[in-house]
């Protein structure tokens, strides 16, 4: 958000899931990166990295949940974490996982 603006950020619990959302009423991300958003190395950002979201997208995932991406030019974006309640089962003690282990 360039020129400030407002972040919102709900909570709630859906069957067996948490949703938090994540709301700004900055710029909006492009039609055109919008598909490529969860990929490293993409920003819209000028001093951006393009890690952060493939780095939630991945730690998100490997817990069970799930991220979407909501954006519209001029009017903001959202981002929309679902987790589980209850924890993802973790693999057993012979084998390691690369995101923890």
């Amino acid at each position: 958000m360039p020129n400030g603006g407002k972040l919102i950020i709900r909570g709630r619990k859906a069957k067996d899931n948490y949703v938090f959302s994540f709301s700004d009423t900055g710029t909006g991300i492009p039609e055109e990166v919008k598909h490529k958003i969860w990929n490293p190395l993409v920003t819209t950002k000028a001093k951006g990295v393009g890690l952060g979201l493939p780095i939630c997208k991945r730690i998100i995932e490997a817990h069970g949940g799930s991220i979407a991406l909501e954006s519209e030019r001029g009017k903001g974006t959202t981002i929309i974490v679902t987790v589980p309640i209850e924890p993802r089962k973790h693999i057993s003690n012979e084998e390691t996982c690369d995101l923890c282990c």
